[in-house]
């Protein structure tokens, strides 16, 4: 791939708009800033520097153009970078470039070859003509929405696919891992397509590329594997992640700032043939974190087009229920008893208008569904219909508005307010529990980024104590990359001053003496000298920093003590992470029957438990 290529991209694609559909920007003199997609905060410090084709986040000091940034905020490869920004930019890439071939463009290249392969079939193939004529007579649909969306036909065999694909030289490993074809249980190295006699959705990421497939029994036919099947988690599928739809839907939903959330593919579907382009579905998966989080990049505001259950805890309310959490402006869609967003489009278009102009607050409809044949001059009623409401309420991501429906409920079945609020106080905390269990693992990691900060930066400022925890100190330690190269670099460092290496011994002694403020500038100093890079620069600036607010009014013993502590719980941290990777590795031998393997595995394994088992002794003995 020239560089030229690369080039011609960056001129064609705006970094402003590209970033604004990840990130709310600011004007900020010539740049814009906003909060980082990366890492959480509360004050803006993401800059993007339009004239310099850059961006740099100054919290989490994560920094790159816009290929990097797509890699890092899509969890892709450079090839799939490429290929989705030369899309934007109308660039075309060379098919067989080295650059272009990885894992993932293999498959990606797979999946939209099969998309057309499927759609030539419901086109042409006089095998698919109880699908087509399925399709465009009972669902209505005409051949330009057809074309639009893709979507195809898997005849009723087995191999229709998969022979397909082998004749442009893919191997059946490579389709396998795309998920549309089964290796068979009863013949070695036999596979079979995964789909048959089915009518298939592509399902598309936000860039339009296929990533997997959603495919449906032909009406009538009875099956066991269920009317709708989707393509099984595979390197470029994950249908936590799609939005079916949102793709051809994301310009109009930013236009009018509001997104309608429907059931099925065929709702989706429908609509956009009747110029309502503003609609996604979660396709077969009741609302995800991750989804939600998608959506949040075009708007905050959505429209539900399917029936709720007021009570209980049924997938498809706990999806709606994160919308709350995440503060979402949630209305649903009133239509008429009976009908689907597809049904009332085809047969009553006036109703869907006159509901799509009215939607229902969705406090509002749990309201009215939690009220509905109720006698609110019995007691038991009115303790029913509190415990619908009250655990609702508590989902709510605003306190404010929590209030106001906690004032509402209470006036409607006339409960002081207080009374009510020490039974939503329980509900909020038992709420929270299990969300903190789910969570664990990430607070974890968090609290050990942070206490790997106040290591560093205590350790920069220490002058007793610093060769011993220099040399016990590993880079794996650390659960951040910059702070595994910080370290790295304090101890060569320190090592090139016990070589006598004045300029190294300068460093450091300037790094352990004089003011907070010289204590700041020679971490400075330290990255300069060592290495140039801006990075790592900022980064021990920033340790210099932290340290100096953090422990600013701390005695100098105090400091060792912390010092200590923190050393102590990122060893612990570091040998609990390798005991449980060796027991996973121990496990997998154990499988294979590799008695060595398991030896030397169980041997390292017992080495870091002695070593684990010594220092909670230690931990225990100075806390007793």
């Amino acid at each position: 791939m020239s560089d030229d290529v690369i080039e011609e991209i960056k001129s064609r694609v705006d970094l402003v708009n590209l970033m604004s559909e990840y990130v709310s920007l600011k004007p900020a003199g010539t740049n814009f800033r906003g909060l980082c997609p990366f890492h959480k905060e509360k004050t803006p410090s993401f800059f993007v520097s339009p004239d310099k084709g850059l961006w740099h986040c100054f919290g989490c000091l994560a920094s790159g153009d816009l290929f990097t940034f797509v890699e890092k905020i899509e969890g892709i490869d450079f090839p799939e970078a490429l290929k989705i920004l030369a899309l934007r930019a109308g660039v075309e890439l060379k098919r067989f470039d080295r650059h272009l071939i990885s894992q993932k463009t293999k498959l990606l290249d797979i999946c939209d070859l099969s998309a057309k392969f499927y759609q030539r079939i419901l086109n042409d193939s006089p095998l698919a003509e109880k699908a087509r004529k399925y399709l465009m007579e009972e669902r209505q649909l005409n051949k330009e929405t057809l074309k639009e969306f893709e979507l195809g036909f898997a005849p009723d065999r087995w191999d229709t696919l998969i022979n397909f694909l082998i004749k442009r030289k893919f191997k059946e490993r490579e389709i396998e891992m795309a998920g549309l074809v089964i290796k068979s249980t009863k013949r070695e190295n036999q596979f079979y397509d995964r789909f048959r006699n089915r009518i298939i959705f592509p399902l598309s990421n936000i860039y339009g590329q296929v990533n997997g497939f959603t495919a449906r029994i032909m009406p009538g036919i009875e099956t066991k594997e269920g009317k709708y099947i989707n393509t099984p988690e595979t390197p470029i599928f994950n249908k936590r992640k799609i939005l079916y739809g949102l793709d051809k839907a994301r310009l109009a939903i930013r236009e009018k700032n509001q997104a309608i959330l429907v059931e099925g593919q065929m709702d989706v579907i429908t609509c956009h043939q009747n110029g309502v382009k503003n609609v996604i579905c979660s396709s077969g998966t009741a609302l995800t974190e991750e989804q939600i989080k998608l959506l949040s990049r075009y708007t905050k505001n959505v429209i539900l087009g399917f029936d709720l259950d007021v009570a209980g805890e049924t997938a498809t309310k706990r999806g709606v229920d994160l919308l709350l959490k995440e503060d979402f402006n949630v209305k649903i869609l009133c239509l008429p008893a009976g009908k689907d967003p597809d049904e009332c489009l085809r047969k009553d278009k006036k109703a869907w208008d006159e509901a799509a102009s009215n939607p229902l607050p969705i406090m509002d409809y749990y309201f009215n569904l939690a009220f509905k044949s109720k006698d609110l001059n019995k007691i038991e009623e009115k303790k029913t219909i509190s415990s619908i409401l009250l655990p609702i309420i508590a989902k709510l991501g605003n306190s404010v508005e929590q209030n106001l429906w906690l004032k509402k409920l209470a006036k409607d079945i006339s409960v002081e307010e207080s009374f009510l609020y020490e039974t939503f106080k329980k509900i909020r905390k038992n709420q929270r529990e299990p969300r903190a269990v789910l969570e664990e693992s990430k607070e974890f990691y968090d609290q050990s980024e942070k206490i790997g900060e106040f290591f560093l930066g205590l350790l920069m400022a220490s002058k007793e104590g610093k060769e011993k925890f220099l040399k016990e100190a590993t880079e794996e330690m650390f659960s951040k990359e910059i702070q595994r190269r910080a370290v790295g670099l304090m101890k060569k460092c320190y090592n090139e001053s016990l070589n006598g290496q004045a300029e190294g011994a300068e460093v450091q002694r300037r790094s352990a003496e004089g003011t907070e403020e010289q204590k700041r500038r020679s971490a400075e100093g330290l990255a300069r000298k060592v290495i140039d890079e801006e990075e790592i620069k900022k980064y021990f600036e920033y340790l210099g920093f932290i340290t100096e607010i953090e422990f600013k009014d701390c005695k100098k013993e105090e400091k060792e003590k912390e010092l200590k502590k923190f050393f102590i719980f990122l060893k612990k941290n570091y040998l609990k992470n390798q005991i449980k990777e060796l027991e996973s590795k121990i496990k997998e031998a154990e499988k294979k029957k590799e008695k060595e393997k398991i030896k030397f595995l169980t041997e390292r394994a017992n080495t870091f438990l002695k070593e684990l088992t010594n220092l909670e002794k230690y931990t225990n003995e100075k806390n007793n």
